[in-house]
């Protein structure tokens, strides 16, 4: 059975036809004749000849009746800046890859045609947006057919959008207003198939960063950004805005299983000096008050890094008078592992290996041999 001059993606399509039909035609009957009359009623807008076959099949020739030039036109759907921007890109050339198709179509061959037309139609658009759902719509503009597509969110979608800011340079109260103002800037998010999103994660990231580098808070202080965006339902982005010039830290610290411990607070202020020198170097100053009896501790220190996330130095601690060595693994991250240690050839040892479990809550296991107690727990909450 060969059905020729077709589209190439209709052939198929009228084949499986013309081959179930050829099939309950008895034998010994007009069979071409009945195949051709069937055929001239069934494919509307096609003149059909069917004669014999060098196999002994069928042959079926199509010639349009009313051959006629398509115009393709893509609606596309309304979408707020700069989500627009990625469906048009994603969606230039669309026209380009669907006028072939109609190429010498006859109108009336879409009574017949359509499911076909639509499943290549799903093809091409699957392959550029995907997470999008389409609907076809034939119309006439000034007397030339056209095929206008219009284009829907397929579920999942992403409903809502969460964020967290982390910051180790910069205080509480920024990051609680950088993610308040970050949810305004990505609603444009909200109602997108999730699918697509996924295909975006590197737009949807730069939008993030692009909006938290606009914010006076972020570029008073000289931070630099980093961003993740996770796709889903409720997608979520997280953020991590660092200081490049400046440290400035709240906290409070609870102890537990090291009874000569008591509650502190401690305030961290520093100074990136890398545009003085060629080395990221650090100078920085912490003030702890302990709780139990208000004593104060005062630490001068410098520090620089070796490694990402791995920094060295060395500082100096009021009243003792002590120099310690102390080094820091942080990789700056949200549900992240973390570590520090100090030593002294004076006052001994200490370190902590903690958990980030938010951006203002770490859990700390404290080893200190100054103490009786010298394995405990430590809680920190940022301010």
């Amino acid at each position: 059975m060969a059905a020729e001059e077709l589209p190439a993606w209709l052939e198929a399509h009228v084949t499986r036809g013309l081959s179930a039909v050829w099939s309950e035609i008895p034998a010994g009957t007009q069979r071409l004749e009945t195949l051709s009359l069937v055929a001239q009623r069934l494919f509307s807008g096609y003149d059909v000849t069917v004669t014999a076959g060098d196999d002994g099949g069928p042959r079926v020739l199509f010639e349009a009746k009313e051959p006629v030039s398509w115009d393709v036109v893509p609606a596309v759907p309304d979408l707020r800046a700069p989500v627009a921007e990625w469906f048009a890109r994603d969606s230039q050339g669309l026209e380009g890859e669907i006028s072939p198709l109609l190429k010498g179509l006859p109108v009336e061959a879409l009574s017949w045609a359509d499911s076909a037309l639509r499943d290549r139609v799903e093809e091409i658009v699957e392959r550029r947006l995907p997470g999008w759902d389409f609907s076809l719509l034939v119309r006439v503009d000034a007397g030339r057919p056209a095929l206008q597509i219009s284009f829907r969110a397929r579920q999942p979608l992403v409903l809502a959008v969460s964020s967290s800011i982390f910051s180790s340079t910069l205080p509480v109260m920024f990051q609680a207003d950088l993610r308040a103002k970050l949810l305004s800037g990505l609603s444009p998010l909200i109602g997108l198939p999730v699918e697509w999103a996924a295909r975006h994660r590197a737009d949807a990231e730069l939008l993030a960063r692009d909006f938290l580098k606009d914010r006076s808070t972020v570029s008073n202080t000289r931070s630099k950004v980093e961003v993740s965006f996770v796709p889903g339902q409720v997608a979520r982005v997280n953020a991590a805005v660092n200081s490049e010039s400046f440290i400035f830290q709240v906290w409070v610290a609870a102890y537990a299983g090291i009874r000569e411990r008591y509650p502190e607070a401690g305030l961290l202020a520093g100074w990136n000096m890398k545009h003085l020198t060629d080395v990221a170097l650090e100078l920085y100053n912490e003030t702890i008050v302990g709780m139990g009896d208000f004593s104060l501790n005062n630490r001068l220190g410098l520090r620089f890094p070796v490694l990402s996330g791995f920094h060295v130095g060395a500082e100096v601690e009021w009243p003792e008078g002590e120099i310690w060595y102390r080094a820091w693994w942080d990789p700056r991250r949200v549900r992240r592992l973390y570590a520090w240690w100090r030593y002294s050839a004076g006052c001994g040892r200490n370190g902590a290996l903690g958990y980030r479990v938010s951006e203002y809550i770490s859990v700390e296991i404290l080893y200190d041999d100054r103490y009786d107690d010298k394995v405990g727990l430590r809680g920190v909450l940022l301010l």
